[in-house]
């Protein structure tokens, strides 16, 4: 029995998905018995790619594995919570009934779902991307001019057909380096690298709601002239995991740019860097590039992005019907 640890949960109503209802006036108190450490009915499977470590960080990560769930999934019921998010059956109940009572979640006992609460809405009101975004990257732009020698690095955010640059480092007369950005500062995103990083993640369908069917501007006589040519560079930039201008903005400035990822695995920014000119050799370029991704993972990562999890979230959801 060494490692078992046996949890007996009895409240009325805890087991609301169990399937049984009590007779007309008749109070009923089931029982729900969790085996931890041990396979069994109420026992799910860990995701494929959870570590030991992670496994055994119990209820904290339990409860939020539940409230990220249910912010991608919207309304579930504790059955598919439970399949889904690998949650022994009495642990869940147990957890959802704390999270509704501390306003996080929401039962629909009509619809027998649960979909997140008020607190949940005003912890994530709290939380404002783009100020946030400015913060964590300022460090890392700054850094990542320093390293590679551009002219200047920025994280920038897409604001309908323009980015929006938030933090932004530039090298100065005398070799220093300066960071800040006015936020009136745009770009058409069609031409610029980091305009291409976070455009690379649209369907054709809402880049023809952005764009329209008519040519895109091209005031240097360079980029793409339509929407099909911006898919076709689009689909490198995702191919590749990283977008570059030359000179399709401003004479004599090459610059690329690659995505910067949320929690809940949403481009929600791109990191870019501009030089003189483009590397020289596949080398070069390799080097050029994987400091920039680096640098966009690392902000990424500030922000809450966890690959490892959102893989063993999205390759346990079944397929929709």
């Amino acid at each position: 029995m060494e490692g078992r640890l046996v949890t007996i949960v009895s409240a009325q109503g805890d087991c609301a998905d169990s399937g049984a209802r009590p007779a007309p006036g008749e109070a009923t108190r089931e029982v729900c018995v969790e085996v931890e450490g041990a396979p069994g009915r109420h026992e799910g499977a860990v995701p494929p790619s959870a570590s030991p470590d992670r496994a055994a960080d119990g209820t904290p990560r339990r409860v939020l594995i539940i409230l990220r769930y249910l912010a991608g999934r919207r309304p579930a019921s504790t059955s598919a919570i439970v399949r889904d998010c690998h949650i022994p059956r009495s642990s869940a109940y147990r957890l959802l009934r704390i999270l509704q009572e501390e306003g996080f979640v929401l039962f629909d006992p009509d619809a027998q779902r649960w979909g997140l609460g008020p607190s949940s809405y005003e912890l994530a009101s709290s939380f404002v991307l783009p100020d946030s975004l400015a913060r964590q990257s300022q460090g890392v732009v700054a850094r990542l001019t320093v390293e590679t020698g551009a002219l200047m690095a920025a994280v920038a955010v897409l604001d309908g057909t323009d980015v929006m640059m938030l933090s932004a480092s530039r090298r100065t007369g005398d070799g220093s380096v300066a960071v800040g950005v006015a936020p009136t500062v745009r770009y058409p995103a069609h031409l610029t690298a980091t305009g291409r990083a976070l455009l690379a993640q649209r369907s054709r369908g809402e880049l023809r709601a952005l764009y329209g069917k008519g040519p895109l501007a091209r005031p240097t006589g360079r980029g793409p002239a339509t929407v099909e040519e911006l898919l076709e560079t689009l689909q490198e930039v995702g191919e590749r995991g990283f977008a570059e201008s030359a000179g399709d903005l401003a004479d004599g400035i090459w610059a690329c740019a690659a995505p910067v990822r949320g929690a809940p695995d949403r481009v929600v920014g791109a990191l870019g860097a501009g030089f003189r000119r483009r590397p020289r050799g596949d080398a070069a370029l390799r080097a050029a590039a994987t400091a920039l991704t680096s640098a966009a993972a690392e902000v990424s990562s500030r922000l809450g992005y966890r690959p490892d999890v959102i893989l063993a979230v999205t390759t346990t959801r079944p397929a929709p019907a």
